[in-house]
């Protein structure tokens, strides 16, 4: 009996109150009724823009196993949205010899197969692609018609759906408006948006989500036009952003960026401040931020220094003229106490340490050449166990090899049926396929071993070159220079000690390499 999978995926939480996954997982039941279901694969709430979704890549994993013939899906945007991405997930499968069934219907890996594939795929796209164009030329003629579009109301207001014939909008939650007001007020009494988070906290006032207050929240309640009885929509858009966090998103990852003014949709609402005190506080907001640009340089002001007790960066603060690095988990626990009580450190003198240091290590042949014969000593021993490891895997191969030969002679003679034989070949060919895999991977590994240790004239050479260039290096150069050199400098604050962690580029014969800076511990910083 056929093995086969069932794959799939509604993409908003509309679509999973509608039980959209259910009329889909009901339908290709009833077609693979007469196969094996080795398993369903279910993506609920996930965007088809996105290849990173758990059901799916759970699916490919399983087909390199082999665990199924084929897959069932009930359309091809199912798979994904984007004609592109359609593309690669079919030309895996079809390496692994997996047929791809839209409903009944199977994507030939012939010419004509793939035509139609791709018209498929191409009207899948048209049609989200028209979807949207409509969605958003229908919410900018609402706009324009001075209609409220979204349901996202600010804070002081709150969302009144469409009734009857009357549309949507927003109207004054007292409660909240009373709390916008005393923001303002607090901020013009206090000039400091750390202040009116303090202030608030000890009002035991509460934010509508979350339970305390952050300094971002007020920054965009004070910078909120919309309280002098103006919104605007299509004020940004949204592009796609990085997904390094966290790698199953629901939706694509994206990120709001400033439209030109020209472009925003104003749109007349209640208002609740009088616009001097709003405009009155921007003025304000605007100077609080030109004074907050750097009037000091910190030469590890670039997040160099990492706390011991709670791994939180240390930056740069004024106090009274002189200038010190402080932990920065308070920032994070604020406005509640902080959990780390580290001690601020002078930026004088933890900056002529770690630079002396880094100096020292730099412009001494004698570290460069200890450093030289340790990385030689790792070397030897990196490419003593990748060349086992190797030897491990060839062997292993020469093993499948001979099982392969025996069981053809097993199948000649009779012994045992094709599809025994056919199953048997397969998982012996994926055991090939991973072993293969391993020895490309060691084979990488062991061309990029540096096989010849430095030579003691080029140490000497960079020495002295250092000596004369680090002389001549202003402050900016000499904060670029140790970022580029240095990982992270951990800082023990109650001891007053620090550890310089980084590496040290020499090219040599056309070949850059890299010495390790382990500085000891320093004491007498604090």
């Amino acid at each position: 009996m056929k093995k086969v999978a069932i794959y799939a995926r509604v993409s908003t939480e509309s679509q999973e109150e509608q039980k959209t996954i259910e009329s889909q997982l009901a339908e290709l039941r009833e077609i693979c009724k007469d196969f094996q279901v080795v398993k369903e694969y279910i993506d609920e709430g996930w965007s088809g823009e996105t290849l990173d979704r758990p059901a799916l890549d759970q699916l490919r994993e399983d087909a390199k196993e082999g665990l199924f013939e084929a897959i069932y899906v009930h359309s091809v945007d199912r798979l994904s949205r984007n004609l592109y991405r359609q593309g690669i997930l079919v030309e895996e499968l079809n390496k692994k010899e997996i047929k791809i069934f839209i409903k009944e219907k199977p994507i030939a890996d012939t010419p004509d197969g793939r035509f139609m594939f791709n018209v498929l795929g191409a009207a899948a796209e048209y049609e989200k692609e028209k979807i949207l164009e409509r969605t958003r030329r229908g919410r900018l003629f609402k706009a324009r018609k001075g209609i409220i579009v979204g349901h996202d109301a600010p804070y002081g207001y709150a969302y009144v759906k469409k009734e009857d014939n009357k549309n949507g909008y927003y109207e004054i939650n007292e409660e909240e408006t009373e709390i916008v007001r005393l923001i303002f007020n607090l901020y013009l009494e206090i000039r400091s948006v750390r202040g009116v988070v303090k202030e608030l906290t000890k009002r035991n006032i509460k934010p509508r989500k979350g339970k305390n207050w952050r300094q971002s929240t007020l920054h965009r309640i004070l910078r909120n036009e919309s309280y002098t009885g103006t919104t605007y929509y299509n004020k940004n858009q949204a592009i796609e952003g990085n997904n390094k966090e966290n790698k199953y998103r629901r939706r694509v990852n994206t990120r709001l960026k400033l439209r030109n003014k020209n472009e925003w949709i104003p749109i007349q609402i209640l208002p609740i401040l009088d616009k001097n005190i709003f405009n009155i506080v921007q003025d304000l907001l605007k100077k609080q931020h030109k004074n907050n640009q750097r009037k000091y340089f910190y030469l590890l002001g670039n997040g160099l220094i990492k706390c011991l007790d709670c791994g939180s960066i240390y930056s740069g603060e004024a106090s009274h003229g002189r200038l010190f690095y402080r932990c920065n988990e308070r920032h994070r626990s604020f406005p509640l106490p902080r959990k780390c009580d580290a001690k601020m450190i002078s930026a004088k003198r933890i900056e002529g340490v770690i630079w002396d240091s880094v100096s020292r290590a730099i412009m001494n042949p004698k570290i460069l050449i200890s450093h030289v014969k340790h990385l030689t000593m790792k070397i030897s021993e990196n490419q003593e166990t990748l060349e086992k490891e190797r030897k491990g895997c060839l062997q292993e191969k020469e093993v499948i090899k001979q099982k392969k030969s025996r069981l053809l002679d097993i199948y000649t003679e009779g012994t045992i049926s094709k599809n025994d034989y056919l199953q048997k070949i397969n998982e012996l060919n994926l055991k090939e396929g991973v072993v293969d895999s391993k020895i490309k991977e060691i084979e990488v590994k062991l061309s990029q071993l540096v096989d010849r240790p430095l030579l003691i004239k080029d140490i000497n050479y960079f020495c002295n070159l250092a000596k004369q260039r680090i002389k001549a290096l202003n402050p900016q150069e000499k904060q670029g220079f140790l970022g580029y050199l240095l990982d992270e400098i951990i800082f023990d604050s109650k001891k007053g000690e620090a550890k310089v962690i980084g590496c040290i580029p020499v090219e040599t014969q056309g070949v850059e390499q890299y010495f390790p800076i382990q500085s000891g511990v320093m004491s007498t910083i604090s």
